[in-house]
């Protein structure tokens, strides 16, 4: 059994393409030197502790993020509560208290951009300077991107702008939002569109307001489905922003109480106001047909 351990450490939001490499380099890291690799990552976000006024939410909920972590061949997940005590911890004791009694790091391998302890006043160097009072050795791993560096920030910026499928890019997946389907106003059953109506899981990031394309996961089911986001200003009196899909081609469906996926594939239209049921109707038709498409080039692409 491996008596050393590799720790990296971040919030790892979204597991995107930016954390894959860091994670490859890590694992390459600790095979090398017979460790496990352990990644830290933090719950709650920093960011809506600090800044929830900006923060667009979650990328992935802990529990998913635990998986998509180990799939990336992590041998242990660790949680960091990011409480009152977190946030004031000074960086010496964040070191000698968390990486080193708690994580037992032989190797700290972070990126670049690295900053902990009390108002984010640790960095790279103080990670150093530490390094040989309490033994362990840093790595530092230079941020990668395209023609900006590939950052959780950057991806919920793409998705609250509704560009869904730039962001797939990015995190190598679509981005997921999960829940149970709860009873809405059924308007979309009386228009012959019914649509399950989602309540998250969690503060995860939403999709700007408007149509998309997504595929409905349900058990082992893989459903292609339009997806409406926002109040639906046609009708009057809808309260709060709504995440609805209308499966695609199936009917008799009764998702009620089950708990159902969606991966965002692409944009279809903005939300729009419709001077009547006809004019609705007739757009929401041209959704289906645009989204069907757009699913059928994904499946294409994805050699499906």
């Amino acid at each position: 059994m491996p008596n050393k351990t590799v720790v990296t450490i971040g919030v790892f939001d979204g597991v995107h393409a930016g954390h894959r490499e860091l994670i490859s380099q890590a694992r390459r890291i600790a095979d090398q030197r017979g460790a496990s690799l352990t990644v830290a990552s933090f719950d709650p976000h920093p960011a809506s502790v600090l800044r929830p006024e900006s923060f667009a939410g979650l990328l992935t909920l802990p529990e998913r993020r635990r998986e998509l972590l180990l799939a990336c061949g992590v041998d242990h997940v660790e949680y960091l509560a990011f409480d009152d005590a977190m946030q004031t911890m000074d960086p010496a004791s964040f070191v000698e208290d968390v990486l080193v009694a708690q994580l037992g790091a032989d190797v700290v391998m972070v990126g670049a951009n690295f900053r902990f302890g009390n108002k984010a006043e640790g960095d790279i160097d103080s990670l150093k300077l530490l390094a040989p009072k309490f033994g362990y050795e840093v790595v530092v791993v230079d941020l990668v991107g395209d023609d900006s560096t590939w950052s959780s920030t950057r991806i919920r910026n793409l998705i609250v702008d509704a560009d869904v499928a730039r962001a797939a890019h990015l995190l190598g997946r679509n981005h997921r939002l999960c829940g149970e389907v709860v009873h809405g106003d059924h308007r979309g059953r009386e228009l012959g569109f019914p649509t399950a109506n989602l309540r998250l899981d969690g503060p995860l990031t939403i999709p700007g307001d408007g149509v998309y394309s997504a595929l409905m996961l349900w058990n082992d089911q893989v459903w292609p489905s339009a997806v409406s986001i926002g109040t639906n200003p046609t009708f009057d009196g809808v309260i709060g922003r709504r995440v609805e899909a209308f499966v695609i081609d199936q009917s008799g469906l009764d998702l009620y109480g089950e708990h159902i996926c969606l991966d965002f594939i692409d944009f279809v239209r903005p939300m729009a106001k419709f001077e009547g049921l006809d004019d609705l109707i007739l757009a929401m038709n041209g959704d289906v047909d645009k989204a069907r498409t757009q699913i059928a080039d994904f499946l294409d692409l994805q050699g499906n």
